[in-house]
């Protein structure tokens, strides 16, 4: 991903995804069948859970902030 445009949208996932955000700069989403992805970057990878522990991350308040999540892992890339 190389631009805006390039990053997910909404519609891109099924009913029942979760976003959430890990220690301020990670992007993970539950997605319902799938199971836990993580965004960083802006390339969807499989994430083990084991890692989140109840301090570290909290569900983002809206895809639009955690898509901004998204938007700044890629330009750091």
């Amino acid at each position: 991903m190389s631009d805006s445009s390039a990053l997910p949208k909404a519609s891109d996932f099924p009913a029942g995804t979760t976003f959430v955000i890990k220690e301020f700069d990670v992007p993970l989403a539950w997605i319902p069948g799938r199971g836990w992805v993580n965004w960083f970057g802006g390339t969807p990878r499989p994430y083990d859970p084991s890692f989140l522990k109840v301090d570290n991350n909290w569900p983002a308040d809206s895809f639009e902030e955690w898509v901004r999540i998204v938007e700044a892992s890629v330009k750091s890339t």
